[in-house]
């Protein structure tokens, strides 16, 4: 341009360059006092905006200028050059409405921000000349304790007049997000980020698999019940079989004690439910024979532990608001244990009686086996380390460096509840003069320990997270990755090789999520 053209164009637009600022009724020093309508009418046209920012030359007007307090910046001013705004979200509040940009320079600003689809945010220049800044050419914004992204992206309103054109610009801004997400873009929105570097800080561990409360809640065993007494009728029951009915649908049954009979005696009933490795364990006793006395039952066998849960696995959802992830699988319940043999039966008749037609002592019944416990919880997922979360939105990421910091371990499988204890086997009835007792139905055995809950997935360490493959274009944008998390750790009861490891997460620079 000629000095002759340069001279006539600053005439011409000597109106809207030293007249009103970017806020209804207030005018900078030197400018006429704005009305309704006269800032509007001094500010420069839009093309002419366009034109200079592309050129990295700022006019009052063409947005709303933001600097630190060192620079002048105080929320008070009307948002111009020489009276910058101080907060990064008032300035949006004002552009939104304005002419929709939104220019920072070379400072640090605190403070998470939401951005209008449409509104531009564009940093790295001079807090006094306002040209661009050539030692530090990015404006920082950070939040020291909100763990949201530090910029969110969201759809315009209707009265977003500034962001008529739907498509965010944001340049030369270094995000630094005090949690695992740094920008988020929300569905229906159109960005660019150019020139800037964006940076996560540590994912959040996947919480541990929660310890079950006090008191145990797995049932005891009920115990068994006493014979009946010997020569008190023909058949002389013994003990009925006590149940105990566990959550879960597998219940446990005390062996049933033999009857005593006049000229014999019932064997005692196996408790249930059978062990898994048949033993004599549980066994009923013989009933008394004409060689031999009646026998004890056996003792039932304890209850397996429950299998370990599931590792947890997938990479989660993105949504609207972050990241939402799973977690690895609840133990199992431990089986119950296996009731008490009942005590066999005894002989009655002349002998014992003094009559022939009255039968013996009834057999003791065996205690019913406890409850298995219920598994341990799972533990969960890692929380990841993304850059950028880009929804149902187009993107653009040009010349930028994402880092992302170490993702967040898995949680560790929760401790299983103990199994129940089993109930006590019964005497068999008493006979002679009432201080003797015939044979005893045994104990039952403990339920068995739920399995430990699940490990954790460890998160993964991801530069951009997106859903549409085709609405994301990435050139000359280079990551550096923090380690991914590590799985969590439970363990397998019982077994040669107790621990399990959950899955480890990834590193990847970009990676779609499923709907």
């Amino acid at each position: 341009m000629s000095n002759t053209a340069a001279t006539v164009f600053s005439i011409i637009l000597s109106s809207w360059a030293i007249g009103c600022g970017t806020t209804t009724n207030v005018a900078e020093d030197g400018g006429t006092p704005c009305s309704a309508s006269s800032c509007q009418d001094e500010a420069p046209p839009e093309s002419v905006c366009r034109e200079h920012v592309a050129a990295d030359i700022l006019d009052d007007g063409c947005g709303v200028f933001v600097a630190g307090i060192a620079a002048g910046g105080d929320d008070a001013n009307p948002g111009t050059k020489a009276k910058p705004v101080f907060s990064v979200q008032y300035a949006i509040d004002l552009a939104r409405r304005g002419r929709g940009r939104v220019f920072l320079c070379s400072d640090g600003f605190l403070g998470n921000v939401r951005l209008p689809a449409g509104v531009d945010l564009l940093g790295g220049f001079n807090c006094w000349r306002w040209g661009r800044a050539d030692a530090d050419p990015l404006s920082t914004l950070q939040e020291i304790r909100d763990s949201d992204p530090i910029v969110t992206v969201e759809p315009a309103s209707a009265s977003d007049t500034g962001a008529a054109d739907g498509v965010s610009t944001i340049a030369n801004i270094l995000a630094r997000s005090e949690g695992p997400i740094s920008v988020l873009v929300q569905s229906n929105t159109v960005v660019e980020i150019l020139r800037s570097e964006i940076r996560t800080s540590y994912g959040w561990g996947g919480r541990d698999g929660e310890k079950w409360p006090w008191p145990n809640q797995a049932a005891d065993g009920p115990d068994g019940q006493y014979g009946g007494h010997a020569c008190s009728a023909a058949t002389v029951p013994g003990g009925a079989a006590p149940e105990n009915r566990c959550e879960g649908g597998m219940p446990s049954f005390g062996g049933k004690g033999g009857d005593g009979m006049p000229d014999g005696a019932e064997d005692g009933g196996t408790g249930s439910p059978a062990a898994l490795n048949p033993t004599s364990s549980g066994r009923g006793g013989r009933g008394e024979r004409e060689n031999f006395a009646c026998e004890r039952g056996d003792p039932g066998s304890d209850g397996n532990p429950g299998k370990v849960g599931a590792i947890g696995e997938g990479i989660g959802r993105i949504t609207e608001t972050g990241w939402e992830g799973g977690k690895a699988g609840d133990g199992e319940r431990g089986t119950p244990g296996q009731g008490g043999g009942g005590a066999g039966g005894q002989r009655g008749g002349f002998a014992l009686c003094g009559v022939t037609t009255k039968g013996g002592a009834g057999g003791g019944s065996g205690g019913a086996g406890g409850c298995g416990g219920r598994g341990g919880r799972g533990g969960e997922n890692g929380h990841p380390t993304i850059g950028i979360v880009a929804l149902h939105a187009k993107v653009t990421v040009r010349d930028t460096h994402i880092i992302t910091l170490d993702a967040g371990p898995g949680g560790d499988g929760g401790p299983p509840e103990d199994g129940g204890e089993g109930g006590r086997g019964a005497p068999g009835g008493s006979f002679g003069d009432g201080s003797m007792w015939s044979c005893h139905g045994a104990n039952g055995g403990n339920g068995g320990p739920g399995g430990y809950g699940g490990p954790g997935r460890g998160g993964d360490s991801i530069g951009i997270a997106y859903l549409d493959e085709d609405q994301l274009e990435i050139e000359g944008v280079t990551y550096e990755f923090g380690p991914p998390g590590k799985g969590g750790t439970s363990w397998e009861l019982f077994e040669e090789e107790g621990m399990v490891t959950g899955q480890d997460g990834n590193k990847v620079e970009t990676l779609r999520f499923p709907e």
